[in-house]
């Protein structure tokens, strides 16, 4: 009797088990048996122990506080509502509502398709050992692929090596479409379960004042078998009342996938908030929007009474590292120089794209304040817009005459507000196109910009060059060329007395602008001069190409000696100008660099003597190919997004110039404001020992 009564004890408890419930019967859970599918095979029992809770939230849930309030007018766009809804708001904008009940929350079918797929990375996590409060137990959590070898999921879930060993990572541990339909309540198909190895790699960031994430070194068969989910970096992916959907395990389920009540309640540069249904065990799971793009890293909930957009509330919030602050951090951790450096940067390989928030180029060369770290750094990096200028070259051969194509333009618009450079060098274009593009980015995203001409008065369809720059970061003016160059600007290359060449044209087809530049706002005081070339249709050894790189020098050189400023020429062309023709420059202190990339354009840089730029970072795709080895960091971790294809065949080439280093506080004199005080300082002394001289080589008065 003793017996049917265990029996049947067990059955209500694995019943009440997959209903959610926990049977308090003093008898153990029963285990779920699966088959292993692994190098070794086994028949035994699995263990999948409880989650654990109460884990901090980084941010409080503000109900009432904006979107990126925690960086305001501090990060690097000009209006983050304006460019969230920008990035979020187009698909909607086009949806042409026949009925609705309530608010209108379908997503496009393939939604379905994209979550099945990326759902077969998503493992549940079982592990014992030291918790990442100092407790000894047992837990389980979520945990999913993002790469070759990469396995990430929350900090808590693997706090440390010793952990990490122990773990269990635990594949298709899912109910089969077959008993879904049913209704069954088979036991799930058979699992595949893999070590890891985190001697190999391993990476994490505390629970408690950090990210609270943990990426891990997994065996490859393990992609090889289930696919990963891509990493992206992007600030703008969701907003406030989008939905999103959580794949996970919850307390040791099954896997899951939450539906309904998912609204996206908060919006920070670190973490997202949302409602959808969670419980202990989905920490370490994926967060995706709503056309399946991973978002956020899920690490955990709290009772708190909250509003939803349909007029309902709920009494739980979630909370989510977001990706992109998860690579602002890496980044960090790879320009600490630290122990996990290499791991960091193994990393980043994965991550694609850039984020909007803080550049194209990110955190490189950002410094952080002494003492910050985890989400206090990575906020310290979105603000720290004001130690550098990013400047690109682009060739956007439609620009000139196809301006009015509305998807040809928002394109445009959108990688420019994506990339968020301060700079632009714009090739073949026309004064009209370029004031359109302005006027777009400004109406979708929110930053502004201004823009200047080479030839303002061109006709209406003549492929030109302009400057375009974020007023935010810059001030900007058209300037003209020393009137000894001006002239040299129309000649062509079978003017008399030049020689003889097969095909001869206009030197400078594209009329070369000079235009002048000073930092605005919070940045360091710094001027320099661009110069945006297209030179592409010359080859780089005929008399034409000659004769521009060595007007150009002469040019640069009449400006460095009246100005002495920083002067750089780039754009669509297929090498650097070229070094010979800028030996009298460099004489006088002027360094020389150069570099280009393998397809879509090249640059020139000239630094000046008391440049305040500290280092120069590039796209990749370039190379060094003139002047100092090593002067030029490649951002090798960085990438543009294949869209940049779609709207031109030329890719942009990108710089930035830091001046971390350079930035002064505020009132900190110039060094070269110093020279000027000691100077007179040494002439007021000089003139005090004069009047000391004078008073005792005359006679002496006495008071009568």
């Amino acid at each position: 009797m003793k017996g049917d009564q265990e029996q049947i004890a067990r059955i209500v408890s694995e019943v009440l088990s997959r209903l959610g419930y926990q049977a308090d019967t003093g008898i153990p859970e029963v285990e779920k048996t699966a088959v292993i599918l692994a190098d070794t095979t086994t028949s035994s029992p699995l263990q999948r122990p409880h989650a654990l809770t109460n884990i901090p939230f980084v941010e409080d849930v503000d109900p009432l506080a904006p979107p990126f309030s925690d960086v305001g007018t501090k990060g690097g766009v000009d209006d983050p509502t304006r460019m969230l809804r920008g990035w979020t708001g187009s698909m909607e904008a086009e949806l042409i509502l026949e009925t609705a009940v309530g608010r209108y929350l379908t997503s496009p079918a393939a939604l379905l398709h994209v979550l099945g797929d990326r759902r077969r990375a998503v493992a549940i996590v079982s592990t014992q050992g030291t918790d990442y409060k100092g407790e000894r137990g047992q837990w389980s959590g979520t945990g999913f692929l993002v790469g070759p070898n990469l396995f990430l999921t929350n900090h808590h879930v693997l706090n440390s090596l010793d952990v990490a060993v122990a773990a269990k990572i635990e594949f298709n541990y899912e109910i089969t479409p077959e008993n879904l339909l049913l209704g069954n309540g088979a036991p799930p198909q058979a699992t595949q379960i893999f070590a890891l190895d985190p001697d190999r790699l391993f990476v994490t960031s505390p629970t408690q004042g950090g990210l609270d994430y943990t990426f891990v070194w997994i065996e490859d068969a393990a992609q090889a078998t289930f696919g990963a989910i891509p990493m992206e970096r992007s600030s703008f992916t969701v907003e406030e009342g989008a939905q999103a959907f959580v794949v996970h395990h919850p307390d040791g389920r099954p896997k899951e996938v939450s539906l309904d009540d998912t609204d996206i309640l908060g919006i920070k540069t670190t973490i997202i908030h949302y409602s959808s249904d969670t419980m202990g065990g989905s920490s370490g799971a994926p967060v995706f929007d709503h056309r399946g793009r991973l978002i956020a890293l899920h690490h955990a909930s709290r009772r708190q009474a909250v509003d939803l957009p349909d007029g309902g509330q709920s009494d739980v919030v979630n909370e989510g590292i977001k990706i992109a602050a998860i690579a602002i951090d890496l980044e960090n951790r790879m320009r600490s120089g630290g122990a996990d450096a290499s791991f960091a940067e193994t990393i980043l390989r994965q991550v694609k794209g850039s984020d909007t928030m803080s550049g194209y180029f990110g955190g490189i060369g950002r410094e952080i304040a002494s003492g910050a770290t985890g989400p206090e750094a990575v906020v310290d990096t979105y603000r720290g817009t004001d130690q550098d200028i990013d400047i690109g070259f682009w060739n956007i051969e439609w620009l000139a005459t196809k301006w009015t194509d509305e998807k040809k333009l928002n394109g445009a618009a959108r990688v420019i507000a994506d990339l968020n450079l301060d700079a632009w060098g714009l090739s073949e274009i026309s004064p009209a196109g370029v004031e359109a593009l302005v006027s777009r980015i400004e109406h979708i995203y929110g930053d502004r910009y201004d823009c200047a001409f080479s030839e303002p008065d061109a006709p209406q369809g003549k492929q030109s060059t302009a400057m375009i720059w974020k007023k935010s970061a810059l001030f900007g003016e058209s300037m003209n060329w020393p009137a000894s160059i001006e002239p040299l600007l129309r000649q062509r290359s079978d003017d008399p007395g030049v020689g003889v060449e097969a095909v001869h044209g206009k030197i400078f087809d594209r009329r070369p602008g000079l235009f002048r530049f000073r930092t605005s706002g919070d940045l360091p005081a710094y001027s320099f001069f661009a110069v945006p070339l297209h030179l592409k249709a010359m080859d780089e050894g005929s008399l034409r190409r000659r004769l521009a790189s060595r007007i150009m020098a002469r040019a640069v050189e009449e400006i460095s000696r009246e100005y002495g400023l920083d002067v750089i020429l780039g754009g669509d062309m297929n090498a650097p100008l070229a070094s010979g023709d800028f030996a009298t420059i460099e004489q006088a202190g002027f360094t020389l660099l150069g570099a280009q990339d393998e397809q879509d354009g090249a640059f020139t840089y000239l630094k000046g003597p008391k440049s305040a730029i500290d280092n120069i970072f590039l796209s990749p795709g370039m190379k060094q190919t003139v002047g100092a080895t090593d002067y030029f960091i490649i951002a090798k971790e960085r990438s543009m997004s294949d869209f940049i294809r779609s709207v031109s065949d030329h890719r942009p080439v990108a710089m930035r110039l830091s001046l971390a280093k350079a930035a002064r506080p505020a009132g900190a004199t110039e060094a070269a404001d110093l020279d000027a005080i000691i100077d007179a300082m040494l002439i007021s002394e000089k003139a005090q020992r004069t009047r000391r001289g004078q008073r005792r080589r005359s006679p002496t008065t006495r008071p009568q």
